[in-house]
């Protein structure tokens, strides 16, 4: 039978958060590359968001 909880450890591993290199407002600013994908750890939206482009990315 499946189990309705987790056991705590993997409950926490489930919500931890990863701290990242944001400051104040920088959902404002256009995409860097820079900044995203080689200061931080890129993901892929965060890469579609610096090109502005499907297909460069």
């Amino acid at each position: 039978r499946g189990r309705v909880f987790l056991p705590a450890d993997a409950a926490h591993s489930v919500l931890r958060r990863l701290r990242r290199a944001n400051f104040l407002l920088e959902e404002m600013k256009q995409g860097d590359i820079q900044r995203e994908c080689r200061e931080e750890v890129c993901t892929y939206e965060e890469a579609r968001e610096a090109f502005e482009n499907d297909e460069k990315t």
